[in-house]
C-alpha cells in the first residue's frame, strides 16, 4: 500500500500546533497569575508605562513612610505638650488658691512642686523609641539633664535674697534673665545650650519639607521648668509665710525690716512665678497649635499621595493585568481549535492511496 506524501503539510501543521500550544500556555499563565506576562519584556511597548508608574509609586511610598514617622512623633509631642500644660496649670492653680485663702502653706505646695517637677522633666525628655522628640535634630542625646547646677544656682540666689544681699527685683532677674540663668545652667544639652539645636523636617514630597520642631529649651517650656525648680527651692527654704500674722521666731522668711516688707517681697516673687508659669502655658499652647498645623499639612500631602498612588495603580493594572473573562473566552476557543487541529493531523497521517481509489 502506498501512502500519500504529507511531509510538507505535516511540518506546517506541527508549526501551527506549536504556536497554538504557546498561546495556550500564555493564556494559562494569565489565568493563574492574573498578569498579561510573567516578565516586563512580555508587555511590549507598554513596559515603559509600567516601569515608570511603578517607580513613581515607590517614591510616593517612601514619602509616606517619612510622613508616618513624623505623624507618630507629632502625636507624641502634642500629647506631651498637653500633659505639660496640664501639670503647669495644676501648680499654678494651687499657688493661686493659696494666696486667695490669705496664707501660703508650703507643706502642700512643696509636695505638689516635687511631684510635678519630676513629671515635667520626664515629659521634656519624652522619646519615640530611642529618639528624643524635643531634642531637635540631636535626637540621641537627652535634652534636659539634672546636673545639680541649677539647684545650686537657685539656692545661692534665694539665700542671698533671704539674707538681704540682693533685692526681690534682682532675685526675679536671676531666674528670668537667660544671660544669668543660661540654658547650660538650667541643665540643657550642649547642642541646645549652644543655640545650635537644628530643626526637624519631614520630607513629605518632592517640593515639600514640613518643619515640626519643638525644642526642650523653647522659652515656654523653659519657663515652666525653671519656675517649678524655683518653687521647689523656695518651698524648701522658707518655712511659712502668713501675710496676716507675724512670723514665729526663728523661722526663715522673705527679707524685710517689717512684716509688711516681708509680705510684699514674698508676694512679688510668688506672684511673678505664677505669671511665669502662666506665660509658659500660653507659649506651650502656641507650640501645640504650630504642631497641629504641621500635622494638617502633612496629612493633606499624604491624602494627595493616596490619590496619586491610586491613579498609578490603575495605570499599572491597565498595562499589566489580564482581563480574566476575556482570557477565559480565548482559552476556551483555543482549546477547541487545538482539538480540531489534532483531529486534522490524525486524519492526514492516516491517508493512503487507497482512500482515493
Amino acid at each position: 500500500m502506498t501512502s500519500v506524501s504529507t511531509a510538507a503539510q505535516a511540518l506546517a501543521q506541527v508549526k501551527r500546533l506549536q504556536v497554538l500550544q504557546e498561546r495556550l500556555g500564555s493564556y494559562q499563565v494569565q489565568i493563574t497569575t492574573g498578569k498579561k506576562a510573567p516578565l516586563f519584556k512580555g508587555l511590549g511597548t507598554d513596559v515603559v508605562t509600567s516601569q515608570r508608574s511603578r517607580s513613581n509609586f515607590k517614591i510616593l511610598e517612601k514619602y509616606d513612610v517619612n510622613i508616618d514617622s513624623a505623624e507618630r512623633r507629632i502625636k507624641i509631642m502634642l500629647s506631651t505638650l498637653t500633659s505639660l500644660k496640664q501639670q503647669a496649670s495644676n501648680i499654678s492653680g494651687a499657688m493661686s488658691n493659696e494666696t486667695q485663702e490669705g496664707e501660703v502653706n508650703f507643706t502642700s505646695i512643696s509636695g505638689l512642686a516635687q511631684n510635678t517637677l519630676d513629671f515635667v522633666k520626664n515629659l521634656v525628655n519624652q522619646k519615640d523609641g530611642e529618639r528624643y522628640v524635643f531634642a531637635g535634630a540631636d535626637t540621641l542625646n537627652q535634652p534636659l539633664n539634672d546636673t545639680g547646677i541649677l539647684d545650686t544656682y537657685l539656692q545661692t540666689n534665694i539665700d542671698s535674697w533671704v539674707n538681704g544681699t540682693i533685692t526681690t527685683d534682682q532675685l526675679v532677674d536671676s531666674y528670668r534673665d537667660t544671660s544669668q540663668l543660661t540654658d547650660a545652667v538650667a541643665g540643657y544639652s550642649a547642642q541646645l545650650s549652644s543655640g545650635n539645636g537644628r530643626s526637624v523636617f519631614v520630607k513629605a514630597d518632592d517640593t515639600a519639607e514640613v518643619d515640626y520642631t519643638v525644642l526642650a529649651n523653647d522659652p515656654g517650656i523653659r519657663d515652666v521648668v525653671v519656675a517649678m525648680n524655683m518653687i521647689l527651692k523656695i518651698s524648701e527654704t522658707l518655712d511659712r509665710v502668713s501675710p496676716d500674722a507675724n512670723d514665729p521666731g526663728g523661722l526663715v522668711s522673705a527679707p524685710g525690716a517689717t512684716q509688711q516688707d516681708k509680705n510684699g517681697n514674698f508676694s512679688q516673687m510668688y506672684n511673678d512665678l505664677i505669671r511665669m508659669i502662666e506665660a509658659g502655658m500660653n507659649r506651650i499652647e502656641t507650640l501645640a497649635e504650630g504642631l497641629g498645623n504641621a500635622q494638617v499639612q502633612i496629612n493633606q500631602i499624604q491624602e494627595t499621595h493616596r490619590l496619586d498612588k491610586s491613579i498609578l495603580q490603575e495605570n499599572i493594572a491597565d498595562v499589566e493585568d489580564a482581563d480574566i473573562n476575556d482570557v477565559a473566552v480565548k482559552l476556551n476557543a483555543l482549546q477547541v481549535q487545538l482539538e480540531a487541529s489534532y483531529r486534522v493531523t490524525a486524519t492526514v497521517q492516516s491517508l493512503t492511496l487507497a482512500n482515493f481509489l
